[in-house]
C-alpha cells in the first residue's frame, strides 16, 4: 500500500497525516486491544492503513472519512475486506445513528481508534466521552495533548481537559509516537492514549446524569481555571461563589486558603460542589 497516493494533494487544513511505519500500525492495533468480537469505529482513516490493520482483528470496522478525493483510494485499498463500511462525513456534524446503523444489534460497546487531527482533537474527544455506545478509544493525538490528558493533581499540565477525562474515562499514554513515522512530517510529535469509559455511559443512555450533576461541576471546574494562577478561593469568589462558603468549604477538605486549581482532584472538585448545590 502506499503511504503517500500518488497525485494526492495533502490538505492542510483538515489535518491530514499520514502514518508511514508499517510497524506502528500493527502496534496501534495491538494495544487497542480490538478482538474479532468487537464492533470499531475509525475516525479519519486517510489511505487506509490503519483500517486494514483493525478488519484483520475486529468483526466490523465503519471508516468515517472527511475528504471526498481519499474515498476512491480507501476502497480500493480496502477492497479485500467485507467487514468494513466507508462514510464519507465529517464526524463533527454526522448523525451518530447512521453510523449505529452499520454494525449489527447489539451495538452498545463500540471501541474507537483514530489518528486524530491536531486541530480538532479536543472536540472529537468531548463527543466520544459523552457517546454512550462508546465504551474505549485508542487516540493519536499531539503529544502535549496527551500529557494533559493522562497529567496528575499539582503539575501544570493537569487542568480541565485531564478532569474532563477521568469523569469519563481511565487513561493511560501507551506510546509516543516520532513526527518521523508520518508523512508529511508534522511539526511535533504524537502519542497514542487509550480510553477505558466508565459506567456512567449507561447512566447516559437512560438520561440519569445527576450525581454528581455534569453542567454544575464544570461550571465550577472551569471557574476555579479561569484565572490558574491565583489562588482558588479568589478565582472563585470572582466567579461569583460565595467566599466565606469557597473558605469553609476548602477548610472541610483539609486545603488552605492558598491552595490553587491544579492541586484539586476529580473527587476534591466533586465534594466542592456539594457546599454549592
Amino acid at each position: 500500500m502506499k503511504s503517500n497516493p500518488k497525485n494526492f494533494k495533502f490538505k492542510h487544513s483538515l489535518g491530514q497525516n499520514f502514518i508511514v511505519d508499517e510497524f506502528l500500525l500493527e502496534d496501534i492495533a495491538d494495544e487497542s486491544g480490538i478482538t474479532k468480537d468487537d464492533f470499531v469505529l475509525e475516525i479519519g482513516p486517510g489511505n487506509g492503513a490503519l483500517t486494514r490493520c483493525l478488519c484483520d482483528r475486529a468483526k466490523k470496522v465503519v471508516a468515517i472519512e472527511i475528504d471526498k478525493s481519499l474515498i476512491p483510494l480507501l476502497k480500493s485499498n480496502l477492497k479485500d475486506y467485507e467487514n468494513v463500511s466507508i462514510i464519507n462525513a465529517d464526524f463533527m456534524e454526522l448523525d451518530f445513528n447512521i453510523i449505529l446503523n452499520e454494525f449489527p444489534a447489539p451495538r452498545a460497546h463500540i471501541k474507537v481508534v483514530a489518528n486524530l487531527p491536531y486541530y480538532i482533537t479536543s472536540p472529537i474527544i468531548n463527543i466520544l466521552l459523552q457517546n454512550p455506545y462508546v465504551s474505549e478509544m485508542t487516540l493519536m493525538v499531539q503529544k502535549e495533548v496527551a500529557e494533559r490528558i493522562v497529567a496528575t493533581p499539582g503539575g501544570k499540565d493537569y487542568g480541565i481537559l485531564t478532569l474532563a477525562c477521568n469523569y469519563f474515562a481511565d487513561t493511560e499514554m501507551i506510546m509516543v509516537v516520532s513526527k518521523d513515522c508520518f508523512f508529511p512530517k508534522p511539526k511535533v510529535d504524537s502519542a497514542v492514549v487509550h480510553f477505558k469509559k466508565h459506567p456512567v455511559g449507561a447512566d447516559l443512555r437512560r438520561g440519569e446524569f445527576h450525581e454528581p450533576d455534569y453542567d454544575q461541576l464544570f461550571k465550577l471546574i472551569k471557574a476555579s481555571f479561569a484565572q490558574r494562577r491565583k489562588k482558588l478561593l479568589n478565582s472563585l469568589t470572582n466567579a461569583g461563589y460565595d467566599k466565606d462558603t469557597v473558605a469553609h468549604a476548602l477548610s472541610e477538605l483539609g486545603f488552605d486558603e492558598n491552595v490553587r486549581a491544579e492541586n484539586l482532584s476529580l473527587d476534591d472538585y466533586k465534594h466542592l460542589l456539594t457546599f454549592f448545590i
